[in-house]
């Protein structure tokens, strides 16, 4: 396996259901899919940034689209306020363009199949899959949303770049490397 540097900070952000961050930063899920955000324009979502955190949201978070089992409580405290705690590492990336495709991908996510399909079909058939290795913290770091990172879209700036020491990875090497080979075979 090869040793991954993380970077002393990082100032990237991934905008994603606060569920599909609490399974990523639990190691139940592995792989990211992504169509991208509304105000993302027409050319829809690039996986652009190597290394990201974890920016959980609850905009467009439907509970009926994850297969975590849980009841999801409605946000508490400051509706502005971010908890972020897990780093994400970009191991590799693939465009999926065949809908039978995402069956075999289930068990390295937590969304249903609905949503899964729902999301390959809307505008243009196709989704982005990111095979991540997550990084996460004991305690979360708080921040207040700007404005900026209001909205849909996929990538928001941190600013300042959060620091990336006190990380450990949410899956040990073995667990990591046998999640990994797997997702490879799936994704060919």
């Amino acid at each position: 396996m090869s040793e991954i540097d993380l970077p002393k900070s990082c100032g990237v952000g991934f905008k994603e259901w606060s569920g599909v961050c609490d399974a990523l930063a639990a190691g139940a899920q592995t792989v990211i899919l992504r169509k991208g955000g509304i105000a993302e324009g027409p050319g829809g979502f690039t996986p652009e940034h190597p290394f990201f955190w974890l920016y959980p949201t609850h905009v467009h978070e439907a509970q009926q689209g994850l297969r975590t089992g849980d009841e999801r409580p409605a946000p508490g405290g400051d509706p502005g306020e971010v908890a972020i705690r897990a780093l994400a590492a970009v191991d590799s990336v693939r465009r999926i363009d065949r809908e039978d495709d995402l069956d075999a991908l289930e068990e390295f996510h937590v969304w249903t199949s609905e949503t899964v399909h729902k999301r390959f079909q809307y505008r243009n058939p196709g989704l982005w899959a990111l095979v991540v290795r997550v990084w996460a913290r004991e305690r979360p770091t708080s921040l207040i949303a700007t404005p900026e990172q209001l909205g849909c879209k996929t990538w928001v700036e941190l600013i300042p770049p959060l620091p990336t020491a006190g990380l450990a990875p949410v899956l040990d090497d073995e667990a990591w490397e046998r999640r990994r080979e797997a997702l490879r075979a799936v994704l060919g």
